[in-house]
Protein backbone atom coordinates (compact mmCIF):
# COMPACT_ATOMS: atom_id res chain seq x y z
CA UNK A 1 0.00 0.00 0.00
CA UNK A 2 1.12 3.55 -0.75
CA UNK A 3 2.64 5.31 2.52
CA UNK A 4 0.82 8.99 3.64
CA UNK A 5 3.85 10.60 2.84
CA UNK A 6 3.25 9.44 -0.89
CA UNK A 7 -0.20 10.08 -0.92
CA UNK A 8 0.28 13.28 -0.14
CA UNK A 9 2.42 13.91 -2.95
CA UNK A 10 0.40 12.21 -5.21
CA UNK A 11 -2.27 14.40 -4.06
CA UNK A 12 -0.41 17.92 -5.19
CA UNK A 13 0.69 16.36 -8.46
CA UNK A 14 -3.16 15.25 -9.18
CA UNK A 15 -4.27 19.17 -7.86
CA UNK A 16 -1.83 20.42 -10.67
CA UNK A 17 -2.98 18.03 -13.67
CA UNK A 18 -6.44 19.01 -12.69
CA UNK A 19 -5.61 22.43 -13.17
CA UNK A 20 -3.90 22.37 -15.78
CA UNK A 21 -6.51 19.59 -17.57
CA UNK A 22 -9.38 22.57 -17.07
CA UNK A 23 -7.25 25.22 -18.70
CA UNK A 24 -6.70 22.87 -21.63
CA UNK A 25 -10.44 21.94 -21.48
CA UNK A 26 -12.04 25.43 -21.57
CA UNK A 27 -14.98 24.97 -24.16
CA UNK A 28 -17.09 27.97 -25.22
CA UNK A 29 -20.43 27.48 -27.50
CA UNK A 30 -20.39 29.75 -29.90
CA UNK A 31 -22.77 31.84 -31.38
CA UNK A 32 -25.40 29.94 -33.13
CA UNK A 33 -26.30 30.90 -36.43
CA UNK A 34 -29.27 32.70 -35.96
CA UNK A 35 -27.19 35.45 -33.59
CA UNK A 36 -26.88 38.73 -34.87
CA UNK A 37 -24.01 41.01 -33.58
CA UNK A 38 -22.38 44.04 -34.70
CA UNK A 39 -18.61 44.44 -35.75
CA UNK A 40 -16.87 46.85 -33.33
CA UNK A 41 -15.38 49.62 -35.15
CA UNK A 42 -11.66 49.43 -35.89
CA UNK A 43 -10.65 52.36 -33.49
CA UNK A 44 -12.40 51.14 -30.30
CA UNK A 45 -11.29 47.41 -31.17
CA UNK A 46 -7.11 48.16 -30.81
CA UNK A 47 -7.48 48.97 -27.21
CA UNK A 48 -4.30 49.12 -25.50
CA UNK A 49 -3.90 47.89 -22.20
CA UNK A 50 -1.95 50.65 -20.07
CA UNK A 51 1.07 49.61 -17.78
CA UNK A 52 0.04 48.55 -14.62
CA UNK A 53 1.16 50.69 -11.40
CA UNK A 54 2.19 48.60 -8.61
CA UNK A 55 0.11 48.85 -5.71
CA UNK A 56 2.16 49.84 -2.52
CA UNK A 57 0.40 46.54 -0.93
CA UNK A 58 1.13 44.23 -3.49
CA UNK A 59 4.69 41.83 -2.73
CA UNK A 60 7.40 42.61 -4.71
CA UNK A 61 8.69 40.07 -7.02
CA UNK A 62 11.76 37.54 -6.05
CA UNK A 63 14.04 36.83 -8.95
CA UNK A 64 17.24 35.61 -9.20
CA UNK A 65 20.41 37.10 -10.60
CA UNK A 66 21.43 34.10 -12.83
CA UNK A 67 21.09 31.02 -13.80
CA UNK A 68 23.42 28.78 -15.86
CA UNK A 69 22.20 27.01 -19.13
CA UNK A 70 22.52 23.80 -17.96
CA UNK A 71 19.58 23.59 -16.82
CA UNK A 72 20.73 21.04 -14.12
CA UNK A 73 17.42 21.11 -11.30
CA UNK A 74 17.53 18.70 -8.34
CA UNK A 75 14.60 16.48 -8.15
CA UNK A 76 13.68 15.53 -4.34
CA UNK A 77 12.08 12.71 -3.35
CA UNK A 78 8.14 12.66 -2.03
CA UNK A 79 9.28 11.30 1.06
CA UNK A 80 9.88 14.55 2.59
CA UNK A 81 6.04 14.69 2.91
CA UNK A 82 4.50 14.58 6.48
CA UNK A 83 3.18 11.42 7.17
CA UNK A 84 0.93 11.88 10.62
CA UNK A 85 -1.86 9.95 10.73
CA UNK A 86 -5.31 12.49 11.15
CA UNK A 87 -2.88 15.55 10.06
CA UNK A 88 -6.07 17.01 7.88
CA UNK A 89 -8.40 15.45 10.27
CA UNK A 90 -6.65 17.70 13.19
CA UNK A 91 -6.99 20.86 10.55
CA UNK A 92 -10.30 20.88 10.04
CA UNK A 93 -11.13 20.31 14.21
CA UNK A 94 -9.18 23.11 14.55
CA UNK A 95 -10.81 25.21 11.75
CA UNK A 96 -14.16 23.95 13.62
CA UNK A 97 -13.06 25.89 16.47
CA UNK A 98 -12.85 28.64 15.73
CA UNK A 99 -16.18 29.56 15.42
CA UNK A 100 -16.20 30.68 19.22
CA UNK A 101 -13.17 33.02 18.32
CA UNK A 102 -13.93 36.78 19.20
CA UNK A 103 -10.93 37.42 16.75
CA UNK A 104 -11.81 39.42 13.25
CA UNK A 105 -8.85 37.42 11.59
CA UNK A 106 -9.80 33.92 12.79
CA UNK A 107 -13.43 34.09 11.68
CA UNK A 108 -12.39 34.85 8.78
CA UNK A 109 -10.22 32.03 8.66
CA UNK A 110 -13.13 30.19 9.95
CA UNK A 111 -15.96 31.52 7.24
CA UNK A 112 -13.29 31.11 4.03
CA UNK A 113 -11.74 27.36 5.30
CA UNK A 114 -14.11 25.34 8.11
CA UNK A 115 -16.31 22.83 6.95
CA UNK A 116 -20.17 24.37 6.73
CA UNK A 117 -22.51 23.60 9.97
CA UNK A 118 -25.43 21.97 8.40
CA UNK A 119 -27.81 24.69 8.46
CA UNK A 120 -25.56 27.42 6.60
CA UNK A 121 -23.98 27.91 3.31
CA UNK A 122 -20.50 29.61 2.93
CA UNK A 123 -22.26 32.76 1.92
CA UNK A 124 -24.23 33.13 4.72
CA UNK A 125 -21.25 32.71 6.87
CA UNK A 126 -19.32 35.26 4.60
CA UNK A 127 -22.48 37.92 4.65
CA UNK A 128 -22.53 37.28 8.55
CA UNK A 129 -19.13 37.94 8.58
CA UNK A 130 -19.25 41.06 6.92
CA UNK A 131 -21.90 42.45 9.33
CA UNK A 132 -19.55 41.97 12.31
CA UNK A 133 -16.10 43.03 10.79
CA UNK A 134 -17.06 45.13 7.54
CA UNK A 135 -15.13 46.09 4.38
CA UNK A 136 -12.87 42.84 4.57
CA UNK A 137 -12.10 42.72 0.47
CA UNK A 138 -11.32 38.76 1.16
CA UNK A 139 -14.54 38.27 2.42
CA UNK A 140 -16.23 40.79 0.39
CA UNK A 141 -14.83 39.21 -3.21
CA UNK A 142 -15.64 35.58 -2.10
CA UNK A 143 -19.01 36.14 -1.21
CA UNK A 144 -19.56 38.54 -4.75
CA UNK A 145 -18.40 34.93 -6.37
CA UNK A 146 -20.64 33.05 -4.99
CA UNK A 147 -23.83 35.63 -5.28
CA UNK A 148 -23.40 34.78 -9.28
CA UNK A 149 -24.30 31.32 -8.50
CA UNK A 150 -27.03 31.92 -5.27
CA UNK A 151 -30.78 33.35 -4.71
CA UNK A 152 -30.08 35.52 -1.68
CA UNK A 153 -32.01 38.96 -1.09
CA UNK A 154 -28.35 40.28 0.04
CA UNK A 155 -26.68 39.91 -2.58
CA UNK A 156 -27.78 43.40 -4.30
CA UNK A 157 -26.36 46.20 -5.62
CA UNK A 158 -25.29 47.43 -2.42
CA UNK A 159 -23.23 44.54 -1.41
CA UNK A 160 -21.54 45.21 -4.98
CA UNK A 161 -20.96 48.36 -3.83
CA UNK A 162 -19.47 47.81 -0.45
CA UNK A 163 -17.61 44.83 -1.93
CA UNK A 164 -16.01 47.49 -5.12
CA UNK A 165 -15.43 50.13 -2.36
CA UNK A 166 -13.26 47.71 -0.56
CA UNK A 167 -10.70 47.02 -2.89
CA UNK A 168 -11.55 49.77 -5.82
CA UNK A 169 -8.41 49.21 -7.92
CA UNK A 170 -8.19 45.98 -8.18
CA UNK A 171 -9.61 44.62 -11.59
CA UNK A 172 -10.31 41.21 -10.16
CA UNK A 173 -12.94 42.96 -7.54
CA UNK A 174 -14.53 44.60 -10.73
CA UNK A 175 -14.45 41.09 -12.58
CA UNK A 176 -16.47 39.76 -10.01
CA UNK A 177 -18.81 42.18 -10.08
CA UNK A 178 -19.41 42.22 -13.89
CA UNK A 179 -20.31 38.20 -13.72
CA UNK A 180 -22.76 39.24 -10.74
CA UNK A 181 -24.09 41.97 -13.06
CA UNK A 182 -24.21 38.87 -15.77
CA UNK A 183 -26.18 36.85 -13.82
CA UNK A 184 -28.61 38.98 -13.27
CA UNK A 185 -28.77 39.98 -16.85
CA UNK A 186 -28.29 43.63 -15.93
CA UNK A 187 -26.49 45.12 -18.85
CA UNK A 188 -25.71 48.38 -17.34
CA UNK A 189 -24.63 46.96 -14.07
CA UNK A 190 -21.95 44.66 -16.62
CA UNK A 191 -20.93 47.29 -18.62
CA UNK A 192 -20.22 49.63 -15.88
CA UNK A 193 -18.30 47.20 -14.17
CA UNK A 194 -16.23 46.49 -17.17
CA UNK A 195 -15.57 50.07 -17.43
CA UNK A 196 -14.31 49.95 -14.02
CA UNK A 197 -12.01 47.02 -14.59
CA UNK A 198 -10.43 48.87 -17.05
CA UNK A 199 -9.31 51.74 -15.24
CA UNK A 200 -7.81 50.19 -12.42
CA UNK A 201 -4.47 50.04 -11.58
CA UNK A 202 -3.59 46.68 -10.93
CA UNK A 203 -5.35 43.17 -10.93
CA UNK A 204 -5.15 40.16 -8.53
CA UNK A 205 -7.40 37.30 -7.97
CA UNK A 206 -5.54 37.02 -4.53
CA UNK A 207 -4.80 33.09 -5.20
CA UNK A 208 -1.55 32.95 -3.07
CA UNK A 209 -2.73 35.27 -0.60
CA UNK A 210 -5.67 32.73 -0.01
CA UNK A 211 -3.35 29.70 0.03
CA UNK A 212 -0.75 31.34 2.64
CA UNK A 213 -3.98 32.24 4.68
CA UNK A 214 -4.89 28.45 4.78
CA UNK A 215 -1.67 27.44 5.33
CA UNK A 216 -1.14 29.97 8.16
CA UNK A 217 -4.43 29.21 9.93
CA UNK A 218 -3.87 25.32 10.23
CA UNK A 219 -0.58 26.14 11.60
CA UNK A 220 -2.63 27.75 14.47
CA UNK A 221 -3.82 24.22 15.33
CA UNK A 222 -0.44 22.70 15.41
CA UNK A 223 0.05 21.86 11.77
CA UNK A 224 3.15 23.21 11.52
CA UNK A 225 4.40 21.59 8.35
CA UNK A 226 4.19 24.49 5.79
CA UNK A 227 4.46 22.60 2.53
CA UNK A 228 1.84 20.60 3.64
CA UNK A 229 -0.60 23.06 4.65
CA UNK A 230 0.38 25.01 1.25
CA UNK A 231 -0.95 21.86 -0.68
CA UNK A 232 -4.06 22.10 1.50
CA UNK A 233 -4.83 25.60 0.22
CA UNK A 234 -3.94 24.64 -2.88
CA UNK A 235 -6.26 21.95 -3.16
CA UNK A 236 -9.38 24.34 -1.68
CA UNK A 237 -8.19 26.93 -4.09
CA UNK A 238 -8.54 24.35 -6.96
CA UNK A 239 -11.96 23.68 -5.64
CA UNK A 240 -13.26 27.65 -5.77
CA UNK A 241 -15.87 28.27 -8.57
CA UNK A 242 -16.07 30.99 -10.91
CA UNK A 243 -19.64 31.95 -12.88
CA UNK A 244 -17.88 32.69 -16.08
CA UNK A 245 -20.71 30.95 -17.84
CA UNK A 246 -22.91 34.03 -16.95
CA UNK A 247 -20.33 36.56 -19.42
CA UNK A 248 -19.79 34.04 -21.66
CA UNK A 249 -24.07 33.38 -22.28
CA UNK A 250 -23.90 37.42 -22.17
CA UNK A 251 -21.47 38.44 -24.61
CA UNK A 252 -22.79 35.59 -27.07
CA UNK A 253 -26.41 37.31 -26.60
CA UNK A 254 -24.74 39.97 -29.58
CA UNK A 255 -26.26 43.58 -29.66
CA UNK A 256 -25.37 46.85 -29.72
CA UNK A 257 -21.81 48.01 -30.19
CA UNK A 258 -21.27 49.19 -27.23
CA UNK A 259 -21.98 45.34 -25.76
CA UNK A 260 -19.72 43.95 -28.22
CA UNK A 261 -17.04 46.26 -27.49
CA UNK A 262 -16.93 45.80 -24.22
CA UNK A 263 -16.71 41.81 -24.16
CA UNK A 264 -13.84 42.33 -26.15
CA UNK A 265 -12.11 44.61 -24.02
CA UNK A 266 -12.85 42.46 -20.78
CA UNK A 267 -11.77 39.65 -22.77
CA UNK A 268 -8.19 41.49 -23.50
CA UNK A 269 -7.61 42.56 -19.90
CA UNK A 270 -8.15 39.40 -18.60
CA UNK A 271 -5.65 38.15 -21.21
CA UNK A 272 -3.10 40.26 -20.39
CA UNK A 273 -3.26 41.26 -17.03
CA UNK A 274 -4.90 38.11 -15.01
CA UNK A 275 -2.59 36.65 -12.61
CA UNK A 276 -3.67 33.09 -13.21
CA UNK A 277 -3.55 31.23 -16.12
CA UNK A 278 -7.38 30.11 -16.02
CA UNK A 279 -8.36 33.54 -16.07
CA UNK A 280 -6.10 34.57 -18.50
CA UNK A 281 -7.26 31.36 -21.06
CA UNK A 282 -10.81 32.22 -20.41
CA UNK A 283 -10.24 36.19 -21.53
CA UNK A 284 -8.81 34.67 -25.16
CA UNK A 285 -11.84 32.78 -25.27
CA UNK A 286 -14.12 35.56 -24.62
CA UNK A 287 -12.37 37.48 -27.47
CA UNK A 288 -12.69 34.45 -29.84
CA UNK A 289 -16.17 33.92 -29.27
CA UNK A 290 -16.46 37.45 -31.25
CA UNK A 291 -14.13 37.02 -33.32
CA UNK A 292 -15.44 33.44 -34.13
CA UNK A 293 -19.05 35.70 -34.69
CA UNK A 294 -17.44 38.34 -36.84
CA UNK A 295 -15.90 35.25 -39.39
CA UNK A 296 -12.71 36.78 -38.43
CA UNK A 297 -10.59 33.78 -39.03
CA UNK A 298 -6.86 35.15 -38.69
CA UNK A 299 -7.51 36.73 -35.26
CA UNK A 300 -9.60 33.68 -33.23
CA UNK A 301 -6.65 31.21 -34.92
CA UNK A 302 -3.89 33.62 -33.40
CA UNK A 303 -5.63 33.92 -29.84
CA UNK A 304 -5.82 29.64 -30.39
CA UNK A 305 -2.40 29.50 -30.96
CA UNK A 306 -1.79 31.92 -28.00
CA UNK A 307 -3.58 30.07 -25.71
CA UNK A 308 -1.40 26.98 -26.49
CA UNK A 309 1.69 28.90 -25.79
CA UNK A 310 1.00 30.60 -22.88
CA UNK A 311 0.72 26.95 -21.30
CA UNK A 312 4.45 25.97 -22.32
CA UNK A 313 5.75 26.97 -19.04
CA UNK A 314 3.53 24.91 -16.45
CA UNK A 315 3.83 21.83 -19.22
CA UNK A 316 7.54 21.73 -18.97
CA UNK A 317 9.78 18.61 -17.39
CA UNK A 318 11.89 22.07 -16.16
CA UNK A 319 8.94 23.04 -14.40
CA UNK A 320 7.41 19.58 -12.62
CA UNK A 321 11.19 18.95 -11.56
CA UNK A 322 11.13 22.63 -9.91
CA UNK A 323 7.39 22.03 -8.10
CA UNK A 324 9.64 19.08 -6.90
CA UNK A 325 12.10 20.87 -5.25
CA UNK A 326 10.00 23.77 -4.23
CA UNK A 327 7.65 21.38 -1.94
CA UNK A 328 11.38 20.80 -0.29
CA UNK A 329 12.37 24.66 0.33
CA UNK A 330 10.26 26.80 2.16
CA UNK A 331 12.03 29.52 0.72
CA UNK A 332 11.05 28.59 -2.70
CA UNK A 333 7.75 28.11 -1.96
CA UNK A 334 7.40 31.54 -0.25
CA UNK A 335 8.65 32.79 -3.66
CA UNK A 336 6.40 31.09 -5.97
CA UNK A 337 3.39 32.00 -3.60
CA UNK A 338 4.14 35.81 -3.79
CA UNK A 339 5.80 36.17 -7.27
CA UNK A 340 1.84 34.19 -8.11
CA UNK A 341 -0.18 37.30 -7.08
CA UNK A 342 2.40 40.01 -8.24
CA UNK A 343 3.88 38.50 -12.09
CA UNK A 344 1.80 35.76 -12.59
CA UNK A 345 1.04 32.64 -12.96
CA UNK A 346 3.46 31.61 -15.74
CA UNK A 347 6.21 34.49 -14.87
CA UNK A 348 6.33 32.93 -11.66
CA UNK A 349 6.78 29.40 -12.73
CA UNK A 350 9.70 30.85 -15.42
CA UNK A 351 11.41 32.34 -11.78
CA UNK A 352 10.51 29.34 -10.07
CA UNK A 353 12.56 27.34 -12.85
CA UNK A 354 15.43 29.78 -12.90
CA UNK A 355 15.82 29.82 -9.25
CA UNK A 356 15.90 26.36 -8.99
CA UNK A 357 18.47 25.85 -11.30
CA UNK A 358 20.31 28.89 -9.36
CA UNK A 359 20.38 26.80 -6.14
CA UNK A 360 20.68 23.17 -7.50
CA UNK A 361 23.95 24.58 -8.77
CA UNK A 362 24.79 26.02 -5.07
CA UNK A 363 23.58 23.72 -3.04
CA UNK A 364 23.08 19.94 -4.88
CA UNK A 365 21.09 17.36 -3.38
CA UNK A 366 21.04 18.76 0.33
CA UNK A 367 18.59 21.06 -1.03
CA UNK A 368 16.17 17.69 -0.40
CA UNK A 369 16.98 17.29 3.48
CA UNK A 370 15.25 20.00 5.26
CA UNK A 371 12.51 22.29 4.51
CA UNK A 372 13.67 24.59 6.49
CA UNK A 373 14.17 28.32 4.92
CA UNK A 374 17.91 28.09 3.37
Amino acid sequence: MFSRKTIWFLIFILVISLFLFNINTVKVELFSNNTVIQSPSPENNKQIIEPLTKSSQQPKAVLVEEASNEGYIVECSQESFVEEEGYIEAQQQYLQSLFNSTSQDRQLEYVLFAQLPSDKSRLELLLEYNDKFPNNSLALMEAVSLCANTSNSKCNKSLIDLAIASDKDNGAMWLHSAIFFASQNDDDGVLTSISGLIKTPFFNEKYGERIKLFAQAVEGGGAYDFHTNIVGGIGIESARSIGFTHIFNWCKEGGAITKTNACLKLGRNLEKRSKTVINQVIGMSIQKLIHKAEGNLELEQSLEKASKRLLNPLNSIEFRKASSLMFNNEKLLHHWLDNFDLIGEVESAEVLIEEAIYISQEKGTNLCKTSELQ
